[in-house]
């Protein structure tokens, strides 16, 4: 039990402060309760994000009262209540053809996503500073995409925009204890994959006492992701360790008191902006909402051989290399700081991390890294982008960087970019494109990295040539086809990446 220890010594003696926010927020299924059931029940609306984003029109006790007093009346139009009641947002599909030139293209689409912060009385959560949206239907910020804003922001000489990300991740992890996956209260319970130190490890290049200025909301997401937020947490999570139990919340128990951690959302029922399933088990959206959070939502690497997800039973290599990196850093900032106690403590929590990292996830045979299924205690099988994580944050040797490289190249690019995952779709993603680059080029691996740069830009450049947009992602085979539901999609990432790329 010396890493409950850790963090309890840790996490009961650094205080975080209060929080700023007051208002209460409920997801839209809670706050509407049966008429929100009914919508959706329904399907008044081909997409199931238009009512999850209505904004309404009186206060919420009035409508629920109407609602009660009209519903069972002959002749009630559920619709038209609804439009009489709520603004609703209009997620029509736009194919309008872009005439500037690409990188012009890339820089306006990019810079009109802006919005100001603002509380709608909806679904809408406000912000601390101006934030990104993600085009089409998604008027909301993302946080796994944040990072990625505020690099192409930097590249644009935007420092202060680029700031503000930050600030506004900060601000969410100082409310509610973590950064939701985006600012609409049915991202509430759960996060992404987490970022914020990547952003302030950024942003501290040019401004080094940005790492002391977010030190305390790093050491808070922290605790968020150890599933130690306070000492009763820190008391239950060892409680469960020892009666036996796999796992407690985020955190899975290894042998030899190690932990290591898995994706999951708090909630636990079908999501407010997607359609029901015909699946409606607890497990089924237990781990949908686990994928969600994971945001790797396509292909196989979730998928058990019944073809059902099974997310929560997988340690992923991503997110633990990325909770290595927040160790790490906070050793860092609290060495600085002075105070040796904190800089060991999270010092250790690392090396531990990093000395198990490769029982777990590296496969020599392979020469690459796999999530490992802590339920039947193995490694997984599918190779996938999450493998470049661990070289983008200092956790492989050289060697191992080697291999990486090597699969990559040999496996994973084609014409259009890189894969996503081997055996699994076609697609090449925008943004692990990016990570794959970045990983490689901390290794030596610059030649590899440019030829991926370079493919990535050809596709996107010629798609817009004839298309005139861009997406999130292309069948890396064959990149001119038009990718269907390409609006179901958010492209702020995408022009992120490839304005980083252009630009810097």
């Amino acid at each position: 039990m010396r890493i409950l220890l850790y963090l309890g010594f840790v996490f009961l003696l650094i205080s975080c402060g209060e929080t700023v926010t007051k208002k209460e927020y409920q997801s839209p299924e809670k706050k509407w309760g049966e008429l929100f059931e009914e919508v959706q029940n329904q399907k008044i609306f081909d997409d199931s994000k238009v009512f999850a984003d209505a904004i309404p029109k009186f206060k919420s006790d009035s409508i629920l009262i109407k609602f009660e007093e009209q519903r069972l009346t002959v002749g009630f139009d559920l619709k038209k209540f609804v439009s009489e009641n709520f603004k609703l947002p209009d997620y029509a599909l736009s194919e309008e053809k872009s005439s500037l030139a690409f990188e012009k293209y890339l820089e306006t689409t990019l810079l009109a996503l802006k919005r100001e912060p603002k509380d709608d009385n909806g679904s809408l959560i406000p912000t601390r500073k101006s934030y990104f949206a993600g085009g089409s239907k998604f008027e909301e910020s993302n946080y796994f995409r944040s990072y990625l804003t505020l690099r192409a922001l930097q590249a644009l000489k935007q420092d202060t925009l680029a700031l503000n990300q930050a600030i506004n991740n900060a601000q969410f992890i100082q409310d509610f204890g973590h950064v939701p996956a985006g600012n609409r209260t049915y991202y509430m319970s759960r996060s992404n994959p987490p970022l914020f130190a990547l952003m302030i490890k950024k942003l501290a290049e040019k401004d080094p006492k940005q790492l002391d200025i977010f030190s305390t909301q790093l050491m808070r997401e922290y605790q968020y992701w150890m599933s130690s937020e306070s000492n009763e947490e820190v008391s239950k999570q060892k409680e469960a360790k020892e009666k036996g139990q796999k796992a407690y919340q985020k955190v899975a128990f290894l042998p030899n008191n190690n932990l290591l951690n898995r994706y999951l959302d708090i909630e636990n029922g079908s999501l407010a902006e997607q359609s029901q399933s015909e699946n409606t088990s607890s497990d089924f959206y237990k781990n949908l909402r686990a994928t969600q959070e994971s945001e790797w939502t396509d292909g196989k690497r979730w998928l058990s051989n019944s073809g059902l997800a099974k997310t929560t039973d997988i340690l992923p290599v991503d997110l633990n290399a990325l909770l290595y990196f927040i160790e790490t850093t906070l050793s860092e900032v609290y060495g600085a700081k002075g105070k040796a106690d904190y800089a060991k403590s999270f010092g250790l929590l690392a090396q531990k991390r990093k000395a198990i990292f490769n029982q777990y996830f590296w496969n020599e045979r392979m020469g690459f890294y796999y999530d490992y299924d802590f339920v039947n205690q193995k490694q997984r099988e599918s190779s996938t982008l999450a493998g470049v994580f661990p070289l983008l944050v200092g956790l492989a040797d050289q060697k191992q960087a080697d291999k990486v490289a090597e699969k990559l190249e040999r496996e994973f690019l084609k014409n259009g970019g890189l894969l996503n995952e081997l055996n699994g779709s076609e697609l090449g993603v925008a943004e692990f494109q990016f990570y794959a680059i970045e990983a490689l080029k901390k290794h030596g691996k610059a030649e590899l990295a440019q030829k991926i740069k370079d493919k990535w830009l050809k596709t996107n450049q010629e798609y817009f040539t004839k298309f005139g947009k861009i997406e999130p992602s292309y069948n890396v085979y064959q990149s001119m086809s038009s990718q269907k539901n390409s609006h179901q999609q958010r492209i702020d990432g995408s022009l992120s990446v490839l304005l980083i790329l252009l630009k810097e």
